[in-house]
């Protein structure tokens, strides 16, 4: 891209992101939206109602989407958006009615996802310009949180130089289990630490699934020792389990 030009579409975006100051005299933004609440919280099932209005001098039209976040994907299905897109000539506002039903064996708890409203260009406007507003939704699914996960074996595989340690998990709650980040193992010998290890897994367990940490060791200790795993549930569930093995 020419100088030239990027400099023209930088300065483009930034009279669309800059606030309305026609009370200070200045000229209104060409391309300008706000959303009101930029938060919601839904107790399924239930609805609620969200403003959106257009604070730029052009008319836009706005597609309504959703995005799940923290790997809860199956909430985008729970989340119903009527219209899904919009109209707004300048100063006008719309209302979006969001309701969430989740089905029967929905997991309890609190489900987060985002609507994104995005502005689409409009044919014979001045500025190409695209905007992107984010409103933060959080689904509150009622029902007993159970988080409990088993531990199966750990089988040893030797290759060369290194050992391969491979532990079977199974999540026996009701809610998916975030695991990347909250597994951590060690190999002790004689309560002295030998060595730690990061394993690596899948980032998330859904109820009734099972997956294999996979935890690999290259150091020279050989003979028995005992390799301890610990998982992290939440801030205050820990889990622990000692395995004795051969390297």
């Amino acid at each position: 891209m020419r100088p030239a030009l990027a400099l023209a579409g930088l300065t483009a975006l930034l009279l669309a992101l800059a606030p309305s100051a026609e009370g200070a005299g200045a000229a209104r933004p060409r391309i300008a939206l706000s959303v009101s609440p930029a938060q919601v919280t839904l107790a399924a099932p239930s609805s609620r109602r969200i403003r959106l209005r257009n604070d730029g001098a052009e008319r836009v039209v706005v597609d309504v989407t959703r995005r799940a976040v923290r790997g809860q994907a199956a909430a985008q299905t729970w989340l119903q958006i009527v219209p899904a897109r919009v109209l707004l000539l300048s100063g006008e506002s719309a209302i979006l009615t969001l309701r969430t039903r989740p089905p029967r064996r929905a997991e309890p708890g609190d489900h987060h996802l985002l609507v994104l409203l995005r502005t689409r260009p409009l044919s014979g406007g001045r500025v190409n310009v695209q905007l992107r507003l984010g409103v933060r939704i959080k689904i509150v699914v009622p029902g007993r949180i159970v988080r409990h996960l088993a531990f199966g074996a750990l089988r040893v595989h030797r290759r060369r130089d290194a050992r391969f340690m491979f532990l079977s998990v199974a999540n026996r709650g009701n809610v998916t289990v975030q695991l990347r980040g909250q597994v951590g193992a060690s190999l002790v010998r004689r309560g002295r630490q030998l060595a730690r290890l990061s394993p690596r897994s899948r980032s998330t367990l859904r109820p009734g699934a099972r997956a294999v940490l996979a935890l690999r060791y290259d150091g020279r200790v050989r003979g028995l020792v005992t390799a301890v795993v610990r998982i992290r549930l939440g801030s205050d569930i820990r889990l622990e389990r000692r395995y004795r093995i051969r390297l």
